[in-house]
């Protein structure tokens, strides 16, 4: 079993890192109070995490958020 990483990775450690969730390559971070450590996610899984908890939270205009927030990560 491989133990929680206690601190946040650097920028140049986050990229050393595959997705915890599907393996490419990690850009960002994720911290879940429950779970005490820290887990890489790539891009695509990045946006799918903030997509599924502003609709879970039920925030409104979590849409046009998405949107904007895609653009910003994938640049588009």
């Amino acid at each position: 079993m491989r133990l929680r990483r206690r601190k946040p990775y650097t920028e140049i450690g986050i990229s050393r890192i595959p997705c915890t969730r599907c393996g490419s390559p990690s850009r960002y971070q994720w911290r879940a109070c429950a779970d005490d450590g820290w887990r890489a996610l790539c891009p695509a899984c990045d946006v799918a995490l903030n997509e599924m908890a502003l609709r879970f939270m039920r925030v409104p205009g979590w849409r046009a958020m998405i949107r904007k927030y895609r653009r910003f990560v994938f640049g588009r």
